[in-house]
């Protein structure tokens, strides 16, 4: 069982499978579990209210978090590698922000207030530059040749930024209405430069061709879908606000092909080299989050294994229904003590920071989806 101490909200995987996992609330500080161990082996000292991580390279590691004594303001925590505390910070605007890094270190850091993104050069002091992108910019993904991927959430669209440049080149909107959102929030850019974004009022995410400037077609996946993330061989994994599971879709495929059960719903989804699934799951309350890791699905040719010890028994974290043996996984189901505020997923943190406590509309029968629901 892993105990963070406080909500988890974001979680990064490194190239060598070791995880990190940002604390919001209670002591703070990053969780490291390197591969093959059942739990964390040290904590990163950091500020409070880690809020979303980015790992370069070349092992440097950035934490978003609030600033020190400072009520409402924010900054990136720098962290070496191997560092075990924040060893520098660099002040951005106040917010709850998810970063990203870029293939060559450039750290990118959407501020929803003020419809901009700042960028950090790698090994920089300060901001570098600002890049106005479309109104409510919550997450940010970055393709393999550097173009920065930006998720407008009010706007309901995707701005499009190429390496090096300093400004958008255009915006493609996520859904079916000109002029209106669907609430895109997560987005995953595969190697080949397809872009997957999660819209959550609609259950669907909208896959964007390589080099596209349209939604070629979208995936029906029930429950709001909230985070993506993608494995090394291509298969998408999504998260929903409303399901107790993770959405399975392998390549190429327009339909979920199968669902990994968890406790608990979900929220930041990470992969690891060896392909299983870290899921950082919030909770629904004061200090209940909790962080699971999965064993990927079995190819669908292989047998059916049995299915791994289940959920909050204490031996480890079930694997998805079906699965043939995989990775040992580990989990943290029970209650995170948490030593104050209020579980939180950024979809909800967006929400409450531009005052936009409205329902959020989910086709069939999930019904209307509100900014309370979504912070479950």
């Amino acid at each position: 069982m892993v105990s963070t101490g406080g909500t988890p909200v974001d979680v990064v995987v490194g190239p060598d499978g070791t995880a990190y996992i940002g604390g919001y609330d209670g002591p703070g500080g990053v969780l490291v579990i390197p591969p093959g161990e059942p739990g964390p082996t040290r904590r990163i000292t950091t500020g409070p209210n880690v809020a979303g991580l980015a790992l370069a390279p070349d092992g440097t590691l950035y934490v978003a978090q609030q600033q020190g004594g400072s009520v409402g303001g924010a900054e990136i925590g720098v962290v070496p590698p191997g560092a075990a505390a924040v060893a520098r910070t660099i002040p951005v605007s106040r917010g709850n922000h998810l970063i990203a890094a870029g293939p060559d270190g450039t750290v990118y850091v959407p501020n929803p207030e003020n419809k901009t993104v700042l960028v950090l050069a790698a090994g920089g002091t300060a901001v570098d530059h600002v890049i106005g992108v479309g109104a409510g910019p919550v997450e940010v993904a970055v393709g393999a040749d550097g173009t920065a991927y930006v998720v407008n959430q009010i706007e309901g669209t995707v701005s499009i930024v190429p390496a090096g440049q300093t400004a958008a080149s255009h915006t493609i909107p996520t859904g079916t209405v000109a002029g209106t959102t669907e609430n895109p929030h997560g987005i995953a850019v595969a190697p080949d430069g397809t872009v997957y974004v999660t819209n959550i009022s609609t259950n669907k995410v909208a896959v964007i061709g390589t080099g596209a400037d349209r939604v070629g077609y979208t995936i029906y996946v029930p429950g709001g879908p909230t985070e993506a993330a993608l494995g090394p061989d291509g298969t998408l994994y999504v998260s929903s606000v409303l399901t107790e599971g993770i959405s399975v879709i392998k390549p190429g495929s327009r339909t979920v092909d199968s669902t990994i059960p968890t406790e608990g719903r979900p929220g930041h989804l990470a992969v690891a080299p060896d392909g299983s699934i870290i899921a950082a799951t919030p909770g629904t309350g004061l200090g209940n989050g909790s962080v699971s890791r999965y064993a990927p699905p079995a190819p669908a040719s292989a047998p059916a294994g049995p299915a791994g010890p289940g959920l909050g028994n204490g031996t480890g974290v079930g694997n998805a229904v079906g699965n043939s043996a995989g990775p040992s996984p580990w989990s943290s189901p029970g209650v995170v003590a948490g030593a104050g505020g209020v579980a939180v997923i950024v979809v909800a943190a967006l929400v409450l920071l531009l005052g936009r406590r409205r329902s959020l509309r989910a086709d069939g029968a999930d019904g209307d989806l509100t900014a309370e629901q979504a912070s479950a």
